[in-house]
C-alpha cells in the first residue's frame, strides 16, 4: 500500500507565514504612515487632499466619492477635525492671543506710570 497521508514541509510552512507576517507588516507601516499625513486636517483640508491624490488617478468624481466614504471614518477615528471644531479651536487660540496681548499692555502701561511717579517725585525731591 502506499501511503496517502499528506507530507508535511516545515520549512515550506515556515516560510509562507513568515511572507505573510512581513506582508502584514509592510501594508500596516503603510497605512499608518498614511494616516499621518492627514492628522490635524479638518474636513475640508482632508477632503481636498484627498481629492488631489486620487483625482488624477480615477477622476475627480470617483475620487470625490470615495473621499465621501473614507473621511468620517478618518474623522470617527479622530484622526481629522471638522471644521466646527477647528473653528473653535481657532477661536480659542485668538482669544488667548488677545488675552496676552492685553496682560502685556496692562503691564507696559503699569511700568510707564511707576516711571512717570518716579520722575515726578525726583522733580519734588
Amino acid at each position: 500500500m502506499t501511503d496517502t497521508t499528506k507530507k508535511r514541509h516545515p520549512f515550506r510552512f515556515l516560510f509562507k507565514l513568515l511572507l505573510f507576517v512581513g506582508a502584514t507588516a509592510a501594508v500596516t507601516r503603510f497605512m499608518a504612515e498614511r494616516k499621518k499625513d492627514f492628522y490635524g486636517l479638518t474636513e475640508s483640508e482632508a477632503r481636498a487632499k484627498f481629492e488631489a491624490k486620487l483625482g488624477p488617478r480615477i477622476g475627480e468624481d470617483k475620487a470625490s466619492a470615495v473621499a465621501d466614504q473614507v473621511i468620517p471614518r478618518l474623522k470617527e477615528k479622530g484622526v481629522i477635525r471638522s471644521d466646527a471644531e477647528a473653528a473653535v479651536q481657532d477661536a480659542k487660540d485668538a482669544a488667548t492671543d488677545a488675552t496676552d496681548e492685553i496682560v502685556n499692555a496692562v503691564e507696559d502701561a503699569g511700568d510707564s506710570i511707576q516711571d512717570a511717579v518716579r520722575k515726578i517725585e525726583e522733580k519734588i525731591d
